[in-house]
């Protein structure tokens, strides 16, 4: 997929997709990709006057981001 090369090359760890639960040939792309599932939003897209669920995606990349950079939490102190 050369949206993954591209966004690697860019410097980006993550990237996500929503698409809609109806499409299959998109869901089959991306669930025979690196990205991997991770969420359903219910009733979200609205098609031609009918509401669709949408499945979320995600991909993290091995080669640029994640571990080793700062982190910082969302906590009180």
């Amino acid at each position: 997929m050369q949206l993954v090369a591209a966004s690697e090359a860019a410097g980006y760890w993550t990237l996500q997709a929503q698409i809609l639960d109806a499409n299959a040939a998109s869901r089959r792309l991306f669930d025979d990709s690196d990205f991997r599932v991770i969420g359903r939003r219910e009733r979200l897209g609205h098609v031609d006057g009918i509401w669709h669920d949408v499945i979320l995606y995600e991909r993290r990349s091995a080669l640029t981001g994640g571990p080793g950079l700062p982190t910082h939490s969302c906590e009180a102190s």
